[in-house]
């Protein structure tokens, strides 16, 4: 494999002899070939060894501005496999996933790789037909998108709460076409459902609420993105609050009213009413009282 540093140097010297002079350093700026002014005007030394990002299964899109020289016809090659890809407007690789397209009007010629894989990812170049040859090299990493769902991967939520479960698309290139929602294997973004909804917040995230938490809400949530690895998160119901109080609170009182709690206090006062008249013997001595009618 051509290492970047030997690149570079090659592709300075054939820039430095191609017809027309492409030249770094010295000299004024041409405010004509300004890229802020003319953004398809892209000088070589910023078209250079520029690093293009494609997600698997998505589209990679590498283009090659020939503003800087008379618009030649331009070949295309993964150049790390050695592999010709295309001459013109020709593709000559047997992979039906390149195409090759060409804007007369930005001088731009842009390769086009359907359906990435990972195997994609490596040096391209792209060859200008000029005395002598000019090449401009770019770099194409292959990520993969996945989702991600804030938390977990687990969740505990008590009946007749509420929870929101927080879906973002992380290393997306492209757009995603949808981001399914599914509780235990069905997809519930169209499923009419008291207390369930599903909401877009942006392009790649997505929140699934769940209000009024009944035993059914259990099990597991699946956010699953178009072109990107889906996340899975565990929902646990457990008894709610209000109901756990309610439940002790009748218990308690069954409890007080039991008749054995009755017998504790008949006793209680028994015993009293017993000291007092022992009490009362004593003073006189020794005697009850005895009552004259």
């Amino acid at each position: 494999m051509v290492s970047a540093s030997v690149v570079k140097s090659v592709v300075v010297l054939v820039f430095v002899g191609a017809a027309g002079g492409w030249r770094h350093g010295g000299g004024g700026e041409d405010r004509s070939t300004n890229p802020r002014r003319h953004p398809w005007r892209v000088p070589p030394s910023q078209q250079n060894n520029t690093a293009v990002t494609a997600q698997v299964g998505g589209t990679a899109r590498i283009r090659c501005y020939t503003h800087f020289l008379a618009d030649e016809m331009v070949t295309w090659m993964k150049r790390d496999e050695d592999q010709l890809l295309t001459v013109g407007s020709q593709v000559y690789s047997s992979e039906a996933r390149y195409s090759v397209s060409h804007s007369r009007h930005q001088k731009m010629w842009e390769l086009s790789i359907r359906d990435v894989r990972f195997t994609d990812a490596g040096l391209y170049e792209c060859q200008l037909t000029t005395h002598p040859p000019a090449s401009l090299f770019f770099w194409l990493r292959v990520v993969e998108a996945r989702a991600v769902i804030r938390g977990g991967p687990a969740v505990h939520v008590p009946t007749g709460g509420r929870f929101t479960l927080h879906c973002t698309v992380h290393l997306a290139t492209e757009t995603p076409s949808y981001i399914f929602w599914f509780h235990n294997g069905t997809m519930v973004n169209f499923l009419s459902r008291r207390g369930l909804r599903v909401e877009s917040l942006s392009h790649t995230s997505s929140v699934l609420r769940v209000s009024e938490v009944m035993w059914r809400d259990a099990g597991t949530y699946r956010c699953e993105p178009h072109r990107a690895v889906p996340a899975n998160m565990t929902v646990h119901v457990v008894e709610g609050e209000k109901h756990a109080a309610l439940h002790n609170g009748q218990k308690e009182s069954s409890e007080q009213d039991s008749p054995a709690a009755g017998s504790g206090l008949t006793l209680t006062l028994s015993s009293s009413l017993i000291g007092s008249l022992c009490l009362l013997a004593v003073q006189w001595g020794g005697g009850f009282p005895s009552v004259n009618t």
